[in-house]
């Protein structure tokens, strides 16, 4: 089969493969399985979870106590936080007119195409850094997998939608997104925010169904206080925000003042629940791994968490954006 009749069959299929897939793991028997599989791997790994010492662990302690933390590119102190701001910066402002274009088309989830990450390895390469790596393990208890990242743009048009509404996202059990502002962020520049609040109707004997936050969902699963948790994460260009966006209600705000333009960066176990839902970079499977060539074998193992999927879940097709 050639590759793009290939690539046509996908197209068609859209997310019915993963929607399947989602449907079965829900099944009495496979919640079960995976639920007895995922707890033996959280004990049998909780000896060799990093020790976290300073803002690492503030960071791991705010997301276990709030599901979220804001702290700056300066205070992280990470190596390559300077040329990969400038990278994403470049990329946003040459991506501005199409995603203008886009924006007045219709199209509601924009983000940069992945020719820009692949000119510009050192944007996905800031997110394997080791101390992340650290992070995320620590909190999620597990191996960490390196989904990549993307380059979100948010035109100043008010909309409210995709990923604008409240939601919660279907990679994993757990996991953290990490979001960078390359753009200054007001209160009316599409901040990051975040419900303070577990929605404790998922994950009972390991099932989970997942919808927008309409008023009446929130209120159902959160109480009709829930706006009193909302976080809202204003902030200058450097801005970092961890957050448990699998557990917590989320959403990018709508934005009238100026358009936002912030990179996105997502972790969660290796073993992840829901691989289908993953794969959210846009990069395939093969630049990735061109990507992640000449890194540590720790690095690469997280950058190429599919690898060690079983056979039949390799086979299914990741959910288009």
């Amino acid at each position: 089969m050639s590759k793009s009749l290939a690539q046509k069959i996908l197209s068609r299929l859209g997310d019915r493969p993963a929607k399947l897939a989602f449907n079965i793991s829900n099944t009495p028997v496979i919640r079960k399985r995976l639920w007895r599989r995922y707890h033996d791997a959280l004990e049998a790994y909780r000896p060799s979870l990093p020790k976290l010492d300073g803002i690492d662990r503030e960071i791991v302690e705010g997301l276990e106590r709030d599901g979220i933390f804001v702290t700056s590119l300066e205070a992280l102190g990470l190596k390559g936080s300077e040329a990969m701001l400038r990278a994403a910066q470049k990329v946003a402002s040459e991506y501005t007119e199409s995603a203008r274009r886009e924006a007045s088309a219709g199209r509601e989830f924009i983000c940069a195409p992945t020719s820009a990450t692949l000119e510009n390895p050192e944007i996905f390469h800031w997110g394997l850094d080791e101390r992340l790596l650290n992070i995320a393990e620590a909190y999620i208890g597990l191996p960490a997998a390196y989904d990549g990242m993307a380059l979100i743009y948010t035109v100043a048009d008010g909309t409210e939608l995709g990923p604008r509404k409240w939601h919660r996202d279907r990679e994993d059990r757990k996991m953290i997104k990490l979001a960078v502002y390359c753009t200054d962020v007001t209160d009316r520049g599409g901040p990051f925010e975040l419900i303070s609040r577990v929605d404790k109707s998922q994950g009972v004997d390991d099932r989970y169904d997942f919808e927008f936050g309409t008023e009446e969902v929130l209120i159902q699963r959160l109480g009709a206080d829930y706006a009193q948790g909302i976080v809202s994460c204003t902030g200058p260009v450097g801005t970092v925000v961890f957050a448990d966006t699998a557990r917590f209600f989320h959403r990018g705000a709508p934005t009238y003042d100026k358009d936002r333009a912030a990179l996105f960066y997502g972790y969660f176990a290796h073993l992840t629940r829901h691989p289908y839902f993953c794969e959210r970079s846009g990069l395939s499977r093969r630049e990735i791994a061109a990507l992640a060539s000449g890194l540590s074998l720790r690095q690469r193992a997280s950058a190429l968490w599919q690898e060690a999927l079983p056979t039949l879940l390799k086979l299914i097709p990741p959910a288009p954006i």
